[in-house]
C-alpha cells in the first residue's frame, strides 16, 4: 500500500472510530433517557446535577425522618385515646360506686374491674414501636412504668424529648415524655386510680368522692398531652409539605440538566447509525481497492 493510500485509509479509520463513538453515545442516551451521564458530556450541567442529587438525597432523608416521627406521634395519639377511654370508664364506675346504696361487697366488685383497667393503663403507658418505648423520654429500651406493690406505679424513664432532623440545623420534637402525661404537675394518673382502689376496697365513700375529683384532673391532663401530640404532628405535616415541594423543584432542575427528549434521541441514534454504515462501506471499498492494486503489482 502506497503512502498516499495509507494516509487516506488512516483518515477513514479515524472517521469510522469517531462515528462509532458518537453512535455508542447516541445508543446510551436513547436507552437511559439521559443527556448527561458523565462530566465530559456537559461539565457545567454535570456539576449542577451532582449538587441537585446531593440535595435530593438529603431532602428525602428528612422526609423519611418525618415518616418515622409521624408514626411515633400517631401511636402516641392512639394510646392516649385509649387511656382517655379507660379513665372515663373508671370515673363512670366511681360515680356508680359512691352511692350509699352500694354495699362493701358491691364496691369490692367494682374495685376488681378498676384494677383490671389500672393494669391496662400501665400497658398503654409502655406502648412501643419496634422495641422503642414512646413514653420513656430517651430511655426507650425498657418499660418506663413499673408496677410495684400495693398497686404503686413508678416512672423509670426520663424527662428528655426526642427530636428528628427535618432540615439544615432544623429539628422537630416527636415525643412527649411519660412523666408529663401520667405523673404530671396536675396529678399522678396512676396514684389517682390507686387511691380510688383503696377507697373502694375499704368502703370509704368520701375517698371515692375525692377519687372522682382526681380522675377529672387526670382526664384533663391526658387530654392536654394529646393536644400537644396533635400540635407536634401538625408541625411535621407542614414541614413535610414544604420538603415535598423542594423535592419537586430539585427534580425539575435535574430533569432540565440531565434528561433528553426521547424522540430527539431516537432521531439522533438513527442518524448516527446511518453515518456509521456509510463509513463502514467507505472503509470496505477503500480496503478492497487497495487490495486489488496490491495484487496487480
Amino acid at each position: 500500500m502506497r503512502v498516499a493510500d495509507q494516509q487516506i485509509f488512516g483518515q477513514v479509520v479515524s472517521q469510522f472510530q469517531q462515528i462509532s463513538q458518537k453512535t455508542l453515545e447516541a445508543q446510551l442516551q436513547a436507552s437511559t433517557g439521559k443527556r448527561v451521564s458523565k462530566p465530559s458530556d456537559d461539565p457545567v450541567a454535570f456539576g449542577r446535577i451532582v449538587l441537585d442529587q446531593t440535595d435530593l438525597a438529603q431532602t428525602n432523608q428528612w422526609l423519611r425522618n418525618i415518616d418515622s416521627g409521624t408514626t411515633r406521634l400517631a401511636s402516641a395519639d392512639n394510646a392516649l385515646g385509649q387511656v382517655d377511654t379507660i379513665l372515663s370508664r373508671i370515673k363512670e364506675l366511681a360515680v356508680s360506686a359512691r352511692s350509699d346504696t352500694n354495699t362493701a361487697n358491691d364496691r369490692n366488685l367494682i374495685a376488681k374491674e378498676v384494677r383490671e383497667l389500672h393494669r391496662e393503663l400501665i400497658q398503654l403507658s409502655n406502648t412501643e414501636i419496634n422495641g422503642q418505648r414512646i413514653f420513656a423520654g430517651t430511655k426507650t429500651d425498657t418499660d418506663p412504668f413499673v408496677l410495684g406493690s400495693n398497686d404503686t406505679v413508678t416512672y423509670a424513664g426520663n424527662s428528655e424529648t426526642q427530636s428528628i432532623a427535618v432540615g439544615r440545623n432544623q429539628s422537630l420534637q416527636v415525643t412527649v415524655p411519660g412523666d408529663q402525661i401520667f405523673t404530671g404537675a396536675t396529678t399522678n394518673v396512676f396514684d389517682s386510680v390507686k387511691n380510688l382502689l383503696a377507697a373502694l376496697e375499704s368502703n370509704n365513700g368520701s375517698g371515692i368522692e375525692t377519687g372522682i375529683g382526681t380522675l377529672d384532673q387526670a382526664i384533663t391532663q391526658v387530654a392536654a398531652a394529646r393536644g400537644q401530640v396533635g400540635a407536634l404532628d401538625n408541625r411535621l405535616t407542614t414541614t413535610q409539605a414544604a420538603l415535598q415541594g423542594t423535592v419537586q423543584l430539585v427534580q425539575t432542575s435535574l430533569s432540565k440538566d440531565q434528561d433528553i427528549d426521547l424522540a430527539e434521541a431516537i432521531t439522533n441514534l438513527t442518524r448516527q447509525q446511518t453515518a456509521l454504515q456509510a463509513a463502514a462501506s467507505s472503509a470496505n471499498a477503500l480496503f478492497d481497492n487497495s487490495l486489488l492494486k496490491f495484487l496487480k503489482t
